[in-house]
């Protein structure tokens, strides 16, 4: 199915989208590093899908008070490693990612110990942040007016903390025994945090995200609160005065956090994952949040059960997600062998069957 170019463009549909506008059709959406390779990427934007590509608006540097050492090699399983070596007049901290396409995955955290604090404050203090815009405009214009780039993520201090700073288990003990020096270190990467928030308010971007990730069941109501909301609401007024659009990327279970999400000034959920995978269908999604605008991905296991499964749960989705306003679709996770025999026929699915309203039967 080839779109009509008389219509919106994938890029249009997608932004109206996520303003809460109304369209023509559902849009369909898909990650660059998610897509399946030629010549199947061609034929995905002939369906009129919309590429995001994953951009940034910034480049990163360290203060000459930082000496940075950066090594690049294969482990015994094939996979590329980075490590980093930061040296500072506090003493050194290292980090080690596993490199994977479209994501990075840590190792080992900086923070192993109580002695790491002042080498940690002092690497993140001296973090430069410089506008890259043009990379992101050239991102922007990929695939012309079928593609759309997206900045780099935002997580709250908290989250930064836990999930790229020290790791779950020596968050846990160092928020049990040293609290005070956890939140020092949290007002240190809040600086930080602001100053990325400002560069993405004086970019071209035209919609960021500044929650992700989130899990209910580690985080919690009170520290999602006390943690969370503030910087997404300062974010929100930050952003949103400026034009562009606010999210949060929740891909997981939902249930616990969609009333809390609810008193958010959030503009759209991304990569929203109902049923099997995850616990909050469509329709009770849209009940918590009327006001905030769906980005879906449609659920990563149906793709082993082939094209024939992928087609019949899209078929429930649209029916989930019936009369379809406020809503995208399409894959912003990883697949099982990237999709390579069901992507195309999911996307044939949806590009057939999206012109708004859906059917409600």
């Amino acid at each position: 199915m080839v779109v009509n170019a008389g219509a919106l463009t994938p890029k249009e549909r997608f932004l109206k989208v996520l303003a809460h506008g109304a369209v023509d059709r559902l849009p369909l959406v898909i990650r660059d590093v998610h897509l399946p390779g030629p010549p199947a990427d061609e034929q995905l934007l002939e369906h009129g899908v919309c590429v995001i590509v994953k951009s940034t608006i910034w480049r990163v540097s360290y203060s000459d008070r930082v000496e940075v050492r950066e090594r690049l090699r294969v482990d015994t399983h094939g996979r590329w490693v980075r490590e980093r070596v930061f040296r500072t007049p506090l003493g050194p901290i290292s980090l080690v990612e596993r490199v994977l396409p479209g994501t990075v995955w840590v190792e080992k955290f900086p923070f192993e110990s109580e002695k790491d604090y002042p080498a940690l404050e002092y690497v993140i203090a001296n973090r430069i942040y410089e506008p890259d815009f043009d990379a992101f405009l050239a991102d922007d214009v990929r695939f012309g007016d079928k593609s759309i780039a997206r900045p780099e993520t935002v997580r709250a201090p908290l989250h930064e903390l836990m999930y790229q700073r020290m790791g779950l288990e020596a968050f846990a003990v160092e928020w049990s025994e040293r609290r005070g020096q956890v939140l020092r270190l949290l007002e240190v990467l809040a600086c930080d945090w602001r100053r990325r928030v400002e560069l993405i308010a004086s970019s071209p971007a035209r919609f960021a995200v500044v929650d992700a990730n989130t899990e209910f069941r580690v985080v919690g109501e009170e520290r999602y609160r006390q943690y969370h909301m503030p910087f997404i609401e300062e974010a929100c007024r930050l952003l949103q005065r400026e034009g562009i659009l606010v999210g949060a990327h929740l891909d997981g279970n939902n249930r616990g956090l969609a009333p809390l999400v609810a008193e958010t000034s959030l503009d759209f959920i991304e990569s929203f994952t109902p049923p099997p995978e995850c616990d909050l269908s469509i329709r009770e999604a849209r009940s918590w949040w009327p006001e905030k605008s769906l980005v879906v991905h449609f659920p990563s296991s149906a793709h082993l059960g082939g094209p024939t499964r992928v087609v019949e749960v899209a078929r429930e989705i649209l029916r989930d997600a019936a009369p379809g306003y406020g809503i995208a679709i399409g894959i912003s996770e990883d697949v099982p062998d990237r999709g390579r025999s069901t992507i195309l026929p999911l996307f044939r699915y949806l590009a057939e069957n999206c012109q708004l309203p859906l059917p409600t039967d």
